[in-house]
């Protein structure tokens, strides 16, 4: 099956399926990539750009789930323990 054919599979899908796929493949990813590749810094930009931008987009729609900003406050909690 090529990536477009994948691509095109994946409106398809319902959120539980998308889950279990993208879990299936971050650990394939992991394993190739060997030990280390799971890490990051808190500090990289990119990471902190993404998140950033996934705030917004949170907030952007509120009533559906937590909020950007709550969100931000959890993680901020769990990157001091």
């Amino acid at each position: 099956m090529s990536l477009a054919e994948i691509e095109a599979e994946l409106e398809k899908l319902s959120p539980d399926d998308l889950r279990r796929i993208a879990m299936k493949s971050w650990s394939a990813f992991v394993e190739k990539e060997g030990p280390g590749s799971n890490e990051c810094n808190e500090d990289e930009p990119d990471v902190l750009a993404a998140l950033d931008e996934a705030i917004a987009e949170a907030d952007a729609t509120p009533g559906q789930g937590h909020s950007g900003s709550e969100v931000r406050a959890r993680l901020a909690r769990w990157s001091t323990r």
